[in-house]
C-alpha cells in the first residue's frame, strides 16, 4: 500500500505525521474518532495529502497474521524482509503486521484474541483506552521516532504569542490550566503527549482528559482516573516552544520561580515514563525497530529534553491543593520576558 492513495474511514494530522484509518469491520472507526477528538466519516484535516505517511488498515480476519517461515525475535513476534509480525500487541488482543518501506509505515490489524483478552474486553473504559493506543496513537509515535523525534508527556499551548511547554506526571494538574486557557482562546498542539526534535512539539491529537472534582464535564466517554474526555478546538499540528514550565502540586498557593534546566529535563523525562498512556509504547518500539531495523529501538527522551531544557527559559510552577488562577495570570511576567526575549533575536 505504501506509496498508493487511502479510500480512509478517519484521515488526521497527528504526532507531526499524515495518518489514515481504514476500518473494514466498522467497529473500530467510530471510537478511534472519539479517541482522536475528531469526528468520524470526514478528514479531520481538509489539507491532508492523498497519500499518508502512516496507513493504518483494520481486517475483518480474526485469524493471526501467518508467521511460518518468519525469523522469531521474540514471543510473539516475527520478521522477515523489513516487515513485522505480533500477536496480541500489548496485551490488546489486537495482532498486527508493520511494514515501513518508501519514506512510509503501512500497519495491518486484526481482532484475534484469546480467552484473556476477550475478557478484558469487558472493561469498556481500559480497553478503549488500548485500542487507541494500538490501532492509532502508536504507530504514528513510532514514526516520529523513526525520524528523530520522541515522544514526551507535555502539554503545548500558545499564550499570548508565547508557545509554553507544560512538564510533569499525570494527575499534576496540568490538563485543567490547558482547559481554562483554551476557554479564554488560547490555541494548543497537545494536551497530554507529543513529539519534538528538541525544537519543535508536534502533538499528538487526543481529546482532553478532566477529572470532573476539578471541575471537568459531568457528560462525555469515561476514561480512566476518574476522567472523562472532551472534545476541543483549538488544536494546531506542531508549535515551537518559547518556554519550558514544571508542575508540581502542593504548598499553600500558586508559586511560579526559576529552575535549573537540568532538573526541568529530569521532568521532562521523569514524566514521559511515568505516563501510564505510554507503558506498552517503549516495548513496542523496541520490538518493532530491531525487526525491522528502521529507526532507533528507544527514542532519545532525554536527548529531546535537555535540548528542549538547555535552550528554553525553564520554570518551576508549584499549584495549590485545588485550581486556582489561570495559566495566562500565573506566567504573566515570565510571558513578557520571554516576548521581549524573542523580539531580540
Amino acid at each position: 500500500m505504501a506509496g498508493v492513495p487511502v479510500t480512509a474511514s478517519l484521515l488526521l494530522s497527528t504526532a507531526g505525521a499524515y495518518v489514515a484509518v481504514r476500518d473494514l469491520t466498522g467497529r473500530h472507526v467510530g471510537p478511534l474518532a472519539r479517541a482522536a477528538g475528531v469526528e468520524a466519516g470526514r478528514p479531520a484535516d481538509e489539507d491532508a495529502p492523498l497519500v499518508p505517511d502512516v496507513a493504518l488498515v483494520v481486517e475483518k480476519g480474526r485469524h493471526p497474521f501467518p508467521s511460518t517461515g518468519m525469523t522469531p525475535v521474540t514471543r510473539g513476534v516475527w520478521t522477515s524482509e523489513g516487515s513485522v509480525v505480533l500477536d496480541s500487541v500489548g496485551g490488546s488482543g489486537f495482532a498486527q503486521t508493520w511494514y515501513p518501506s518508501a519514506g512510509r509505515l503501512q500497519v495491518r490489524t486484526r481482532w484475534s484474541p484469546g480467552p484473556l483478552e476477550q475478557g478484558a474486553a469487558g472493561l469498556r473504559s481500559r480497553f478503549d483506552a488500548l485500542r487507541a493506543q494500538v490501532l492509532l496513537h502508536y504507530p504514528a509515535l513510532w514514526w516520529a521516532a523513526s525520524r528523530g523525534w520522541a515522544p514526551l508527556h507535555v502539554s503545548v499551548l500558545e499564550l499570548d504569542g508565547v508557545v509554553v511547554m507544560l512538564a510533569g506526571p499525570g494527575g499534576v494538574g496540568k490538563s485543567t490550566l490547558v482547559a481554562q486557557a483554551l476557554a479564554s482562546g488560547a490555541r494548543a498542539t497537545c494536551d497530554n503527549v507529543a513529539v519534538s526534535d528538541g525544537e519543535t512539539a508536534a502533538g499528538l491529537r487526543e481529546p482532553l482528559r478532566l477529572a470532573v472534582a476539578d471541575g471537568g464535564p459531568s457528560s462525555g466517554a469515561r476514561t480512566t482516573h476518574g476522567r472523562r474526555e472532551l472534545r476541543w478546538d483549538g488544536q494546531v499540528p506542531a508549535l515551537r516552544p518559547d518556554l519550558v514550565v514544571v508542575v508540581r502540586r502542593g504548598g499553600a498557593g500558586p508559586r511560579v520561580h526559576e529552575t535549573d534546566p537540568e532538573l526541568a529535563a529530569r521532568a521532562l523525562v521523569a514524566g514521559t515514563y511515568a505516563a501510564g498512556e505510554l507503558r506498552r509504547f517503549w516495548t513496542l518500539s523496541a520490538v518493532v525497530g530491531l525487526a525491522t531495523g528502521t529507526g532507533p529501538v528507544h527514542p532519545d527522551v532525554a536527548g529531546v529534553a535537555r535540548r528542549l531544557t538547555g535552550r528554553l527559559p525553564c520554570l518551576e510552577l508549584e499549584l495549590g491543593t485545588s485550581p486556582g488562577a489561570s495559566l495566562h495570570t500565573l506566567l504573566g511576567p515570565h510571558l513578557d520576558r520571554a516576548r521581549r526575549q524573542e523580539s531580540t533575536r
